[in-house]
């Protein structure tokens, strides 16, 4: 394993707009600690670290995810800088994206790195740590969690959500059926991968579309030949399609088999959270055929929201590419996680829960904060096609066009307690 990184800062400012508090940015120097897993105490004369820990995938063909996670988070650190005069130390834990092994790194990460607070985790792993978190009792930040369980019926003190939730997507969905006659008047058809999530999109699509919902299928994960379910697709006379396809190699491969086949001429083909651009580089023109009904974050919100633009043009700096979806939303889970340390003055997990109630923070998904009495942040979601850009930026040629930025006042109740998030 590599030394783990700490990263430190010569000089900061701090800027206000209104009640938010705003990223900090500076000049930074990266330190690389001599230990090799564990931090073993501060050099002479240096203070000790704050150690925040990082759940996530690191191998396999879902990695890419992964490595947006933490680069997001990297960044956001790197903007950051030193943390109640203390440098930032970033132990990254491989989580598999599996309930059980996530359970045993956060409390390996709780009890042997003593960390302030997690980061990272999917919607399987985040569930797994809501039945441990009154025993872990640190604050538990995801970022990459779609379940809405998480923060209504099952939601804990310990654990908040800076994404969207399903059942904020179907409103985001409801809103694009209005707005677009064309889907509106559409056949839908939902074709995913055989394991839950898939299941709740295809529930989700088929309660807000309807009398137009004309079916569904699911594939193995370990499918490579789509023809079969394209061939359901056609049979069905869907006119468009959503896909809830695993995001990575098997999504490339069913788009590139609809277009040979001549699908993508016969239905729109519909991502119900966004793709990770990662994926758009590598379907190319391909992804012009795909809208997104509500992608998490989008990095040409940069044109509305200066958090954005700001937080683009570090990441490309630091990491040589654009800032994918991913990045985008865990390096906003780090910022609110960053401010609430600030606010409460010290790492005392109490503290740093309460402060992460009350803070909002300007981040490069919009100005956050958490949802009152709950723990879901009040995100908007990123409605709208991929595009050709005319003129290439952070190395992208093709990215979203956010035709709708719908915020979250129009896709969750007012309170935690309303969608059902009851705080012990």
């Amino acid at each position: 394993m590599l030394p783990s990184p700490v990263l430190g800062r010569h000089e900061d400012h701090y800027e206000e707009e209104g009640s938010m508090e705003a990223p900090r940015f500076a000049k930074l120097t990266l330190v690389t600690l001599l230990a090799a897993t564990v931090y073993a105490g501060p050099a002479a004369g240096q203070a000790e670290s704050i150690k925040i820990g990082v759940l996530t995938l690191r191998s396999g063909p879902m990695s890419p995810i992964g490595d947006d996670i933490i680069a997001g988070i990297e960044t956001a650190t790197r903007m950051q800088g030193p943390l109640l005069g203390k440098p930032v130390e970033l132990i990254v834990e491989e989580s598999q994206w599996n309930a059980q092994l996530a359970v045993t790194k956060a409390t390996k990460l709780v009890q042997q790195n003593k960390v302030a607070a997690i980061l990272g985790t999917s919607t399987v792993e985040a569930l797994a740590l809501v039945a441990v978190a009154d025993r872990l009792r640190v604050p538990i930040v995801t970022s990459n969690s779609g379940g809405a369980a998480l923060t209504r019926q099952n939601c804990s003190k310990w654990v908040f959500r800076t994404n969207a939730e399903d059942l904020m997507s179907a409103a985001a969905l409801k809103q694009v059926l209005a707005e677009k006659p064309k889907l509106g008047s559409a056949k839908w058809f939902t074709l995913g991968h055989d394991y839950p999530y898939s299941r709740l999109v295809a529930k989700t699509v088929q309660g807000v579309t309807g009398g137009n919902y004309v079916g569904e299928a699911f594939a193995p994960l370990d499918t490579t030949d789509w023809s079969p379910f394209i061939a359901r697709v056609r049979s069905a006379g869907a006119t468009a399609i959503m896909m809830s396809i695993t995001l990575g190699t098997p999504l490339l491969q069913f788009v590139q088999q609809a277009n040979e086949f001549g699908l993508t001429k016969e239905a729109q083909l519909v991502a119900p959270i966004g793709l990770p651009d990662w994926l758009v580089a590598k379907l190319g023109p391909l992804s012009t055929n795909i809208i997104s009904t509500g992608s998490w974050a989008a990095w040409r919100y940069e044109e509305k929201n200066p958090a954005t633009k700001q937080f683009n043009e570090v990441f490309y700096k630091q990491h040589g590419r654009v800032a994918g979806m991913q990045s985008l939303q865990s390096a906003s889970a780090t910022m609110m996680v960053y401010r609430a340390i600030e606010k409460a003055g010290s790492t005392d997990p109490q503290a740093v829960v309460r402060a992460l109630e009350t803070i909002q923070v300007a981040t490069p998904v919009g100005p956050l904060k958490f949802q009152p009495g709950g723990r879901q942040a009040m995100v908007p979601l990123f409605l709208g096609p991929y595009e050709e850009l005319k003129i290439p930026r952070y190395g992208a040629r093709y990215a979203q066009l956010v035709e709708i930025a719908f915020p979250a006042s129009k896709s969750l109740p007012p309170t935690g307690s309303d969608a059902g998030c009851k705080l012990k």
